[in-house]
C-alpha cells in the first residue's frame, strides 16, 4: 500500500497477488467498511474493483479525506465476472465472506463486520483522529471473567487497580468486544490514569435472543440490566450505586438501546455512550424501541439527569442525519452531551477508539481526549 497526501485528501494505493492459480479470481473488490456496501446499495461497485496488471498483480487507487479511518479486506469475485453486475443479496454476502485482510499490511482487527467475521486489516489516513489506547503497550493486565446468568451470559473485567469502589461501565454486543481484544484499551486507560478503577461488564447475549431482538425491547432489556445484571454485579465486585459513575454503552441497535433504557432509568445510569446509534429506526410491534417516539418523549420531557457521549459517522446517511436530529434535541433540552462526527462507517476500527473516548469523557478526564 502507498499513501500519498494531496491538501485535505490522500491518494491510497492497493495492491494484491491472487495465491490461487488453480482458481484465478475474475475480479476482485475493495471492501471498505461504509463506503463500498453504500457503492453496492447504489448499484455501481466500480470505483472498488481492482484491475489486474500484465504481471499478475492487482490494483485500485482510491482518493480518499485525509481523517478518513476504516477497516477493509480483499474479495476474490472467483465463479464469475463482477464488473458491470450488480450482485444479489445472497450473492452479496457470499463476495463479501470470501475477503481476508491486506497481507501486506500489519494494522488489523479481530473479527467484527458482517458477514464476515475474519479478520481486517484497518487504514488510517493521517488526519484521522487519534486512537491512542487501543495498541498493546505493557500496561498492567485486568482480569476477564465469564458469567452465565440464566440464559443470559456475559463478561467481567476488573482492572488492575486497588480501589474501595469502582466505577460500571456496561457494553452491549460484548462477545465481538472481546474478540477485538477491548481490554487492551482498558489497561491502557487505567494504566495512564485517565479514567478511575472501572469495572466494565460485557454483554454478550440476552435470554438467549437473538441480538435484534434482545436490544429492541425495552421490556427484555429493563428485566436483564436492573434485575438480573447489576444485582449480580454488585454482590460480586465493588462496584458503584452511583448513576454519575455508571455508564450504559452501545453501538448501533445497541447504541439506541442504551439511550432508550438511560431515559427510563436515569436512577440506574447516569451516563450513556452511543456510537452510530439506529435512531433511524421505527418499531414493528408495539413492545419494540422505536425512534420517532423516544424522539418525542425527549422533546416533550423535562429535563432528564443523564450525561452522553454521541458519535456517528460522516458516510452513515440516514442514520447521521437522525443522529444529527437527535443531538439537537438534547441541546434543546438541556442535556449535556459531548457529539463527534467521524470520516468513517458503521465501523469497529472506528468505535473503539471512540469508545476510549467515550469513557473519558464520561468518567475520566476530557483534558486526557486527543486533540480534534
Amino acid at each position: 500500500m502507498l499513501i500519498t497526501r494531496d491538501g485535505d485528501f490522500c491518494q491510497v494505493d492497493f495492491d494484491w497477488r491472487d495465491d490461487d492459480p488453480e482458481r484465478p479470481a475474475h475480479d476482485v473488490l475493495v471492501r471498505l467498511i461504509g463506503a463500498t456496501d453504500y457503492a453496492h446499495d447504489d448499484g455501481d461497485l466500480t470505483a472498488y474493483l481492482m484491475e489486474r496488471g500484465d504481471d499478475g498483480v492487482w490494483r485500485l487507487s482510491l482518493r480518499l479525506p485525509a481523517g478518513f479511518r476504516t477497516s477493509y479486506q480483499f474479495c476474490p469475485v472467483r465463479d464469475e465476472p463482477l464488473r458491470g453486475g450488480h450482485p444479489d443479496d445472497d450473492r452479496w454476502a457470499a463476495i463479501l465472506t470470501g475477503g481476508h485482510p491486506d497481507p501486506g499490511h500489519g494494522a488489523g482487527i479481530g473479527p467484527s463486520t458482517w458477514p464476515n467475521y475474519g479478520q481486517a486489516s484497518v487504514l488510517s489516513l493521517p488526519d484521522a483522529p487519534a486512537q491512542p489506547w487501543v495498541e498493546p503497550g505493557g500496561a498492567p493486565c485486568g482480569t476477564l471473567t465469564r458469567h452465565t446468568l440464566g440464559d443470559s451470559a456475559i463478561w467481567v473485567y476488573a482492572p488492575a487497580v486497588d480501589a474501595a469502589e469502582h466505577a460500571l461501565a456496561v457494553l452491549f454486543d460484548g462477545k465481538v468486544w472481546d474478540g477485538i481484544g477491548v481490554t487492551v484499551a482498558f489497561d491502557n486507560l487505567h494504566a495512564a490514569g485517565v479514567i478511575p478503577p472501572t469495572v466494565v461488564v460485557g454483554v454478550d447475549s440476552i435470554h438467549g435472543l437473538p441480538r435484534n431482538q434482545a436490544l429492541t425491547r425495552p421490556g427484555v432489556l429493563r428485566s436483564f440490566l436492573l434485575d438480573e445484571l447489576l444485582p449480580f454485579v454488585h454482590k460480586g465486585w465493588p462496584v458503584t450505586a452511583d448513576p454519575a459513575r455508571t455508564v450504559l454503552a452501545g453501538q448501533s441497535l445497541g447504541g439506541l438501546a442504551a439511550v432508550r433504557i438511560g431515559f427510563d432509568h436515569p436512577d440506574r445510569f447516569g451516563r450513556v455512550l452511543t456510537q452510530s446509534g439506529s435512531f433511524w429506526r421505527a418499531a414493528d410491534t408495539p413492545d419494540e424501541i422505536d425512534s420517532p417516539a423516544l424522539f418525542d418523549a425527549y422533546a416533550d420531557a423535562d429535563r432528564v439527569p443523564l450525561r452522553i457521549f454521541q458519535e456517528a459517522g460522516s458516510l452513515e446517511r440516514t442514520l447521521l442525519t437522525r443522529n444529527r436530529i437527535f443531538h439537537g434535541i438534547l441541546l434543546d433540552r438541556g442535556i449535556p452531551v459531548t457529539y463527534r462526527e467521524y470520516q468513517g462507517g458503521h465501523d469497529y476500527a472506528c468505535w473503539r477508539g471512540g469508545l476510549a473516548d467515550g469513557l473519558i469523557d464520561l468518567l475520566g478526564e476530557p483534558d486526557a481526549l486527543p486533540a480534534e
